[in-house]
């Protein structure tokens, strides 16, 4: 991808090939004021005048043969650029989802990802968080000259350092940045990735799917509650429930990540309901989000519904 980019490099400048200054200049502007040696060549300045350039302070060494314009401020896209050219990194998790525009603040360190064969103590002026690993082929690309992971892997390494990870993924699958099988795809491509098994539990991505797991989840949280009485795909108009309480004639169904990327079983599950309700049973619904993040509330609601159903039968 750095061939590419600097072939796309020579093309944008070739039509300024007699006047290296302009440029120069046209790079500073369209890449955060970041260059390097390879790329001032590029342009048509000659080693000699590179040199006059950072003898004169106009351009600042930010690393070996990467400089930052004197007119540029060293902001969050510079340092990103800096430290991709610098350690000739791949950009990930975080930064790379900021880079991709899902995040609105890049973190202190810069986050990327290196070869093992790196020089560990390579001097660079940006701070960077990085990680000795190399991504499969389908985890990388190349957004704005800069060699990132792609979407996916970006916003589950961004989930993986956020303080609400969940509530991140939530809103990257609802707004439709990502796909659930994307999101699994990316996971199981990379497993063994540290930072990633946390994801994978947020997800609630197991060997049997994720609806499966939540149902786990709901399970512990009704021993923990000590609410007896349930049974597991319970027959209810002819079609199986989750959970069912069949004395007090409540109906619960628990709905994984994958829930989201079906719009016809979203309106099969609300016939579903809509049939026991015109029998008189109680039908709730719990999401992975809502059993992670407002459990208690999620027990609450049942209990009070079974509690109520009880009160009518004596």
């Amino acid at each position: 991808m750095g061939e590419a980019q600097s072939t796309a490099d020579r093309r944008a400048n070739s039509r300024w090939s007699e006047h290296p200054e302009i440029a120069v200049a046209h790079h500073l502007a369209a890449h955060d004021g970041v260059i390097t040696t390879g790329q001032a060549l590029a342009c048509g300045l000659t080693v000699g005048q590179i040199r006059s350039q950072v003898e004169r302070g106009l351009w600042i060494r930010q690393a070996r043969e990467v400089f930052l314009s004197l007119a540029h401020p060293l902001e969050a896209a510079a340092r990103i650029r800096v430290v991709a050219h610098a350690r000739a990194a791949t950009i990930d998790r975080t930064a790379a989802a900021w880079w991709h525009g899902l995040v609105r603040d890049v973190p202190g360190p810069i986050t990327a990802a290196v070869p093992r064969s790196a020089k560990p103590n390579a001097t660079c002026g940006v701070a960077a968080d990085l990680k000795r690993r190399t991504y499969p082929h389908e985890d990388i690309t190349e957004v704005r000259g800069i060699q990132v992971t792609g979407t996916a892997l970006s916003v589950l390494g961004a989930a993986s350092e956020h303080e609400e990870g969940l509530v991140f993924l939530d809103r990257m699958i609802q707004k439709r940045v990502v796909t659930v099988p994307e999101l699994v795809a990316a996971l199981d491509r990379n497993r063994g990735v540290h930072g990633l098994a946390r994801v994978r539990k947020l997800l609630g991505v197991s060997a049997d799917g994720s609806e499966s797991e939540a149902e786990r989840l709901f399970v512990r949280m009704l021993r923990s509650e000590q609410i007896t009485g349930w049974k597991q795909q319970f027959p209810i108009c002819g079609r199986p429930w989750d959970f069912a309480w069949p004395a007090e004639r409540v109906g619960v169904e628990i709905h994984g990540y994958a829930f989201h990327r079906h719009e016809d079983r979203w309106n099969r599950d609300l016939a579903k309901a809509n049939s026991i309700a015109c029998l008189g049973w109680i039908p709730l619904a719990y999401s992975w989000k809502q059993l992670n993040l407002a459990p208690g509330d999620c027990m609450h609601e049942l209990a009070n519904a079974l509690a109520a159903r009880r009160a009518e039968l004596l």
